[in-house]
This record gives C-alpha cells, sequence and structure tokens, in this order.
C-alpha cells in the first residue's frame, strides 16, 4: 500500500469509529475495523502483519 492509501483507509476508519463512538454501542466486529484502525496508524512491525493478512483475505496479494 502506498502511503496516501494508508491515510485514505485511516480516515475512513476514523470516521467510522467516530460513527460508533457516538451510537454508543460497539460490536466485536466494530471493535476489530477499530484496531485493523490503529494498526493501519502506528504501522509498527506487526502491522505489516496485519496488512498481509488484509490483503490477503481481500484479494490484493
Amino acid at each position: 500500500m502506498s502511503q496516501g492509501q494508508i491515510y485514505a483507509l485511516v480516515t475512513l476508519m476514523a470516521v467510522i469509529t467516530v460513527m460508533l463512538v457516538r451510537s454508543g454501542e460497539v460490536k466485536w466486529w466494530q471493535a476489530t475495523c477499530i484496531g485493523l484502525m490503529s494498526f493501519y496508524l502506528a504501522m509498527t512491525p506487526i502491522g505489516y502483519a496485519v496488512i498481509w493478512i488484509v490483503n490477503g483475505i481481500a484479494g490484493h496479494v
């Protein structure tokens, strides 16, 4: 992923996170999306493994 794609993805996930928190009800899959946003934002070494898994699931590998 390029930096531009990462910024776009993090921005989208941040907007979704704000909407979920405002609703007051966070389900397990929503918490997973919030966690993914955190990995993409931090770009820690484990973040690259998460990116590889997400790209594999999405079919972009």
